[in-house]
């Protein structure tokens, strides 16, 4: 998909014919779709519409092929093409190289602009490397070693992370319920915060605190906050996603069929991909097709036909309410009729499966097609994250961006916002 020419590929799909012209003209004309526009002027009509509709109305292709398309902004978005501006799509390829959006080739909307790195730049474990990191300089006993190369296999020693000797602590398994001053917020020296833990109400004490969680959550961990600011973090709703990985006893069948990933618009899960190979340290990845192999599939919860907020809310629903046994059904089968074919069999060849239900899981990201243009320390981010006296707030959801680096950033600024005193 993407190397072999459109109508080759698409002629191997069960579309009819039709379709595959509609969808190959899509991708290869490389036409102009709003002449006589300049490039700020093409940008502000894409930033109104949604994918689909700069398909069916602006390209005029057929609504039949919008099925195809569907899910091609599902990993980034959490939504489908129905609830994704064009310009958004345009300027956010998916993660995984697997998707390439049609339609904008011959647009000239701007490609000298510089491009962000590829998504293969990153840990074995993906972000749990960078959270070990962060463990490892905070308590280094915790964690052995000393580079990045070392982290992934290390072994680390959770009963370092909480010692009353240590100047830092790390506090597992303890849920935070409430944050707020020592009395009045004006003349408050301290900060209390509640925490349940094996099923008791625990208290700690501090001079100030950092709220680092899901922004609708904290205006019921800090009641005390303004109203204007409650609803201002009120407006995030973190999209849901279901990330299953499924590990496999071997990879012949996707070395014989000459594959590494596996986009299914129409499936349970949308995308399938061989993990990431990448190395570093002591740990290899899996080389040769016989050797044990971990597969990333992906599904997004969402209802098409919904503002996109409501989107995530309903994909909530569905997680809470799918049991792990319909998953399982659901993995085999699919597996089953995509590589069945080459020899897979899924009673032996499946080792483990889990299934990652991940409800609350990237920031909200403003999208010019459902939200309003605010003036930028107006966004609901910015009004939301204002420090409360000794009370400051971080996470990725302070700056509207699913980013590990933006998370970095916020958390810098609160901790800057603190020790610069009230």
């Amino acid at each position: 998909m993407g190397s072999t020419p459109w109508p080759e590929f698409l002629k191997k799909s069960p579309l009819p014919a039709k379709l595959q012209q509609e969808i190959a003209r899509l991708y290869d004309e490389k036409r102009d779709y709003l002449p006589g526009l300049s490039k700020e002027e093409k940008q502000s009509r894409l930033a109104k519409i949604s994918y689909a509709d700069f398909l069916t109305q602006i390209c005029k292709a057929d609504p039949a092929v919008l099925p195809f398309f569907q899910t091609y902004s599902h990993d980034l978005f959490a939504v489908g093409i129905d609830a994704v501006s064009a310009l958004a799509c345009y300027r956010n390829p998916d993660d995984y190289g697997a998707c390439h959006y049609a339609g904008f080739d011959g647009m000239q909307l701007g490609g000298d602009e510089e491009k962000e790195e590829p998504y293969i730049f990153h840990f074995p474990d993906g972000n749990a490397s960078i959270a070990r990191l962060l463990v490892r300089s905070l308590i280094p006993e915790a964690v052995p070693g000393h580079t990045m190369e070392d982290v992934v296999t290390a072994r680390a020693d959770y009963s370092k992370l909480d010692q009353s000797s240590s100047p830092l602590r790390v506090r597992l398994n303890s849920t935070a319920v409430r944050a707020q001053h020592s009395g009045q917020p004006e003349s408050a020296q301290e900060v209390e915060v509640a925490y349940v833990q094996e099923g008791k109400l625990k208290k700690v004490t501090g001079k100030c605190c950092v709220l680092a969680c899901y922004n609708s959550m904290v205006p019921y961990l800090c009641p005390e906050l303004p109203d204007k600011q409650k609803e201002a973090l009120h407006y995030c709703v973190k999209e849901p996603f279901i990330y299953t990985h499924v590990a496999i006893r071997n990879w012949r069948a996707f070395h014989k069929l000459g594959i590494r990933q596996i986009v299914s618009p129409g499936s349970y899960h949308s995308f399938t991909m061989l993990d990431f190979p990448v190395s570093l340290g002591a740990y290899e990845f899996p080389s040769k097709p016989e050797e044990p192999m971990v597969l990333f599939m992906l599904r997004t919860p969402c209802q098409s036909g919904l503002p996109r907020r409501d989107q995530y809310r309903m994909g909530r629903f569905e997680l809470i309410g799918t049991p792990f046994s319909e998953f399982e059904r659901k993995i085999r089968e699919q597996l089953t009729r995509m590589l069945a074919p080459a020899g897979f069999d899924s009673a032996r060849d499946i080792a483990a499966i889990t299934v990652n239900r991940w409800a609350h899981g990237y920031a909200y990201e403003y999208d010019s097609l459902f939200d309003p243009h605010w003036a930028p320390e107006e966004r609901p981010c910015v009004v939301g994250r204002k420090q409360f006296r000794r009370i400051s707030i971080a996470n990725a959801d302070a700056a509207a961006s699913a980013y590990t680096n933006a998370a970095i950033d916020q958390a810098y600024r609160a901790v800057q916002e603190q020790l610069k005193g009230v």
